[in-house]
């Protein structure tokens, strides 16, 4: 779709102020009144009017201003915007990830909704096995900013602090300089070698260990504010099922995508649009950072946030 550059000016007026956290239709008086825009009311309904025709804004009501459509929502992304250049293949900290979706959160009124690194890749540094109490060990895989999991494992019926450091040197030769997933099978092909004693919590922490590797962790950050801008009771479901719908819609594509929430296959979601970024570790893929926001919401300043992601790692 070619605009002639005033409609083009005019129609991204009308998704600025629209977009500005209040989502209030836009009058022409209003327009008129932009710094730069040097043209008078009469100018702009004419141009809105054309825009409207072109199925990218609609008034709701005789005199009542101009708001976007979804098809207007589409053309702005794709005109104004280069959001498939956004954050590609980004690779951020653990910390970094969480810190990103409260500020966007706080600042903004929004809820992001993160999938946690996947456990399988994350390599392990150390491994320690502490004396827990009467009857279990801790089990410590440390990565080299120690972070980790912890695993309690029932003790050997012949457990003495000798027999805890063996099993802890064992199992550093196992995970050495491994990720999770590549310790398990080690831990499973070298089972024969472990010290003797200790072949039953082994067994034991190896079935943990794989239940662990199969769980969906995400966080949701600022789900209270989506409740301000609808009036349904319905309570929305966020979180490793929204992630699955996410993933299963933006398979294989990078940078900032634009869903809206009539596309994704939970209800609910239908006054808003989900910013969702994919992120990596190790140039593996991990999972998704999603923004889920009311089409009302200050989007340029969000999306200016993604031009800046980069920065964040540093």
């Amino acid at each position: 779709m070619k605009l002639s550059p005033r409609d083009e000016q005019i129609f991204s007026a009308v998704m600025s102020l629209y977009c500005d956290g209040q989502g209030q239709p836009v009058a022409s008086s209003r327009i008129a009144k932009q710094k730069g825009m040097a043209v008078c009311s009469a100018t702009v309904r004419n141009a809105m009017a054309r825009l409207e025709k072109l199925g990218l804004l609609y008034s709701p009501h005789t005199s009542a201003g101009r708001i976007p459509t979804q098809q207007g929502f589409d053309f702005w992304f794709d005109s104004y915007f280069h959001l498939d250049q956004l954050g590609q293949y980004w690779q951020p900290p653990q910390k970094k990830l969480v810190e990103f979706a409260h500020h966007l959160a706080r600042r903004y009124k929004v809820c992001c909704c993160v999938g946690l690194p996947q456990v399988t890749t994350q390599w392990v540094f150390r491994v320690e096995v502490l004396d827990f109490d009467r009857t279990h060990w801790l089990v410590l895989l440390l990565d080299r900013q120690g972070q980790g999991h912890n695993i309690l494992i029932t003790k050997p019926l012949e457990a003495n602090d000798d027999i805890r450091y063996q099993f802890a040197t064992w199992l550093n030769s196992v995970f050495a300089q491994q990720n999770l997933l590549e310790g398990l099978h080690r831990m499973k092909a070298m089972s024969r070698t472990a010290p003797h004693y200790c072949h039953g919590s082994l067994a034991q922490w190896t079935r943990e260990l794989g239940n662990k590797l199969g769980s969906d962790n995400s966080i949701v950050v600022g789900e209270n504010n989506l409740y301000a801008y609808t009036n349904s009771e319905q309570e929305l479901n966020i979180g490793a099922r929204f992630l699955h719908g996410i993933e299963d819609k933006l398979a294989f594509r990078n940078g900032v995508s634009v869903l809206f929430g009539d596309q994704l296959p939970l209800p609910g979601f239908e006054p808003f649009l989900v910013f969702s970024l994919a992120y990596f570790a190790n140039q593996e893929y991990q999972s998704r950072f999603c923004v889920i926001l009311p089409k009302s919401a200050p989007i340029e300043a969000i999306i200016q946030e993604f031009a800046q992601i980069e920065h964040l790692d540093s």
